[in-house]
C-alpha cells in the first residue's frame, strides 16, 4: 500500500513537471526572438477649445396680460439665449437648440414666475470642440403699462442691401416711445442684419416686437410681421431689458442669403433711465455690428422709403353707416393721406403706411323698425394684398386677394332703433399692394378669399415691396 502511494506521488510529480515544461515552452515561443527597438511615444495633441460657453441659467422679464402666446414666449427664450451665447462663439461655430421643457407653458399672470430647461448644442469645427449643455431660463412676468409710440422709424432704404454699414439710426427719448419698421432684402453676398439698442446712461426698456424671415416669399414675411405684431401689441406682450453703456443690446440678429428678405416691427418704450438709440446694421457674416454703430449710414437707393414719421396725429379713422343708406367706406395705405415726416429737411416718405397701426371706428345706426344684418369687408384697390384685423378685440386673418371685390370680414345684427360702434385695429403688410378699401355694407360680400393660384386669387410669387398705387 505504501509502495502504491509512492508510485502515485511519483507519477503526479512527473506529470506536473511535464506540464510545467510544456507551458514554459509555449510562453517562450510566444515571445519575440529579439528585443524591440524603442520608439518615442507620439506627443499628445492639445485639446481643442470649446466652441463657446453655455450659461447654466439666465433670467428673462416678460410682460403681457397675461403673457401666454406660445410663439412669443418661444421666440423670446431663444433670443435671450442667443444674446448670451453668440458673443462667446468661436469662428465657425453654430448654435442648435433642443426642445423647451416643459412646454407649452401656462399663461403667466403679472407677478408670476416660471422656469424652463433648454438643451443647447454648440457645434464646433476643426478648431473648436462641440459643447452640449442645459440652460435653465427663469421667466418673470412684470407689469408695464402700455404706451403708444408717437414716432415711427421706417428703415426700407436701401431696400436691397449691397454693402456693410449703418442702415438706420433713431433716438428714442425717455418721454417719446417709438416704433421701428424695417424691411430689407439681400441681392449679393450674404449679410448679417442686426437691430441694436445702445445707451450712454443705464436704461430699462420695454420692447414689443415681431419679425419674420429670412425667406424668399416676401408676402409671407410681411404678413407674418403684421399678424404677430398686432397680437403682441394687443396683449402688451413684450420683454423688459437693461441697456447699459458700452454694451450694445442685440434685439434681433439674422443671416440673409441672396434673394432673401427680413422684416420686423418693434415698439420701444423707456421705462426708466435715459434715452436709447435704435439702430439697424448690415455686416459681414459672423461679424459684429459695433464697428458700424457710430459710422456713416449706407447710401440710399433713391426710393426714399425712410424717415421719422408722426404717429400721434395719424392712423385714427372714423366713419358712420346708417341702415338704408350707401355703404360707408374708408381707405388706407395710399398716396393721398400719409404720415408726416417730422424731420423737415428729410425727403423720406411712407407711401403704404408701413408700420402705422390704423384704428378704424364705424358708428352703426339702425333707425328702422326691423333688425338688419350689415357686413364688414375689405376690397383691394392696388393689387395682391393680405390682411390681419383685430375687430372689437377679436383677431381676423384673411387670405391673399387681388381683384377689386368685397371680401367678408365679419357680420353685425343691428336691432331696431339702435346704434353702436365697431372698432378695427390693423396695419399694412410689407410686400402687399395698397391702397385698401375697408367698409360696412348691407350687401353680403364674398364669403371666402380665393385659393392661391386660382384665376381670381394671388399668384405664388409676388414682387417684393411694390410701390403702392391708387
Amino acid at each position: 500500500m505504501a509502495s502504491r502511494q509512492t508510485d502515485k506521488l511519483t507519477y503526479r510529480f512527473v506529470a506536473m513537471l511535464v506540464l510545467a515544461l510544456v507551458f514554459t515552452a509555449r510562453v517562450a515561443l510566444a515571445q519575440p526572438s529579439e528585443a524591440p527597438v524603442p520608439s518615442p511615444s507620439p506627443a499628445p495633441s492639445p485639446s481643442l477649445p470649446p466652441a463657446g460657453v453655455i450659461p447654466s441659467a439666465i433670467s428673462l422679464d416678460v410682460t403681457g396680460s397675461p403673457a401666454a402666446d406660445a410663439t412669443f414666449l418661444d421666440a423670446q427664450i431663444r433670443a435671450a439665449l442667443d444674446r448670451q451665447i453668440r458673443p462667446t462663439l468661436r469662428p465657425g461655430a453654430s448654435i442648435r437648440y433642443g426642445p423647451i421643457v416643459p412646454w407649452p407653458l401656462l399663461p403667466l399672470a403679472s407677478g408670476s414666475r416660471a422656469a424652463v430647461n433648454v438643451t443647447v448644442t454648440l457645434a464646433g469645427d476643426t478648431v473648436s470642440a462641440s459643447v452640449t449643455g442645459t440652460t435653465t431660463v427663469t421667466l418673470n412676468s412684470v407689469a408695464v403699462p402700455p404706451a403708444l409710440p408717437v414716432v415711427l422709424f421706417l428703415s426700407d432704404d436701401p431696400e436691397y442691401l449691397q454693402s456693410e454699414g449703418l442702415v438706420f439710426r433713431g433716438n428714442v427719448a425717455a418721454d417719446r416711445p417709438a416704433r421701428l419698421y424695417y424691411y430689407h432684402s439681400n441681392i449679393g453676398v450674404p449679410h448679417d442684419l442686426d437691430v441694436v439698442l445702445t445707451a450712454t446712461t443705464p436704461s430699462r426698456v420695454h420692447v414689443i416686437g415681431s419679425d419674420a424671415g429670412p425667406d424668399l416669399d416676401v408676402m409671407s414675411v410681411g404678413h407674418t410681421v403684421t399678424r404677430d405684431f398686432l397680437r403682441f401689441q394687443h396683449d402688451n406682450e413684450g420683454v423688459v431689458v437693461d441697456v447699459v453703456p458700452g454694451k450694445p443690446f442685440i434685439v434681433r440678429h439674422g443671416l440673409i442669403l441672396q434673394g432673401e428678405l427680413v422684416a420686423g416691427a418693434l415698439d420701444v418704450q423707456v421705462v426708466s433711465g435715459g434715452a436709447v438709440t435704435l439702430s439697424v446694421v448690415s455686416s459681414s457674416p459672423g461679424g459684429r455690428p459695433e464697428a458700424y454703430l457710430d459710422g456713416p449710414r449706407v447710401p440710399f437707393d433713391g426710393h426714399r422709403r425712410h424717415g421719422t414719421f408722426d404717429l400721434a396725429s395719424f392712423g385714427a379713422i372714423a366713419q358712420s353707416y346708417t341702415v338704408g343708406g350707401p355703404a360707408a367706406t374708408v381707405q388706407y395705405g395710399g398716396r393721398l393721406s400719409t404720415p408726416r415726416n417730422v424731420v423737415t429737411s428729410d425727403d423720406g416718405r411712407n407711401f403704404g403706411d408701413y408700420g402705422v397701426i390704423h384704428r378704424i371706428t364705424f358708428t352703426l345706426v339702425n333707425p328702422t323698425d326691423d333688425p338688419h344684418l350689415v357686413y364688414l369687408y375689405e376690397k383691394p384697390l392696388g393689387g395682391p394684398v393680405r390682411s390681419s384685423f383685430v375687430v372689437d378685440g377679436q383677431f381676423k386673418e384673411l387670405g391673399c386677394v387681388r381683384m377689386p371685390q368685397q371680401y367678408w370680414i365679419t357680420t353685425y345684427q343691428l336691432p331696431p332703433h339702435s346704434s353702436g360702434t365697431s372698432t378695427t385695429v390693423t396695419m399694412t403688410d410689407g410686400g402687399s399692394y395698397y391702397p385698401l378699401e375697408f367698409g360696412v355694407t348691407d350687401t353680403q360680400p364674398l364669403p371666402f378669399t380665393p385659393p392661391v393660384g386660382t384665376p381670381d386669387g394671388c399668384s405664388p410669387k409676388t414682387p417684393a415691396f411694390p410701390e403702392p398705387v391708387r
